[in-house]
């Protein structure tokens, strides 16, 4: 929320506001369920593409393989992912997610839902296809000088 500024609002400034109230209901409605921060996005994942590595899980997530790590270990002492040694390479393992898992992810997927409909509710179709359009490529831009490129060459 803009007060006494001269400066009209900057595009990341606004994302990171509007990031942060997002965020900040989510969590709320996550805790509510007694959802643990950074489940969701593995929990998503998993429901999209089930038995993956943990290494599939740090590629989609952008989050450190120590953080992963650590996080599946609690998901499974709680019961909802599962990890098993890869049959055919018996150096990886592999993640599946549970049915308590999916469960969790069904209720808090319905909040996330709801709170996406709240962000879109006087925004046309046309107008969330565009909006969605300029932030991938705000996003590409980030994600090019994280890998170490700019303009799609390597530094």
């Amino acid at each position: 929320m803009q007060k006494n500024s001269c400066q009209p609002l900057k595009p990341g400034r606004l994302i990171n506001e509007i990031s942060k109230l997002f965020h900040d209901r989510i969590k709320k409605q996550s805790d509510d369920l007694g959802f643990k921060n950074g489940y969701h996005q593995i929990l998503r994942f998993l429901v999209r593409e089930d038995g993956v590595t943990q290494i599939d899980i740090v590629k989609d997530s952008h989050f450190k393989a120590p953080t992963i790590s650590v996080t599946l270990k609690k998901m499974e002492e709680e019961g909802l992912v599962r990890r098993e040694t890869d049959k055919i390479d018996m150096r990886q393992t592999r993640v599946y997610i549970t049915e308590k898992g999916r469960e969790l992810d069904r209720k808090l997927f319905a909040k996330v839902m709801e709170c996406e409909d709240i962000l879109a509710q006087t925004i046309s179709e046309e107008e969330q296809a565009f909006l969605c359009d300029i932030l991938k490529k705000m996003r590409s831009n980030l994600l090019e000088i994280a890998d170490g490129t700019e303009g799609g060459t390597k530094k």
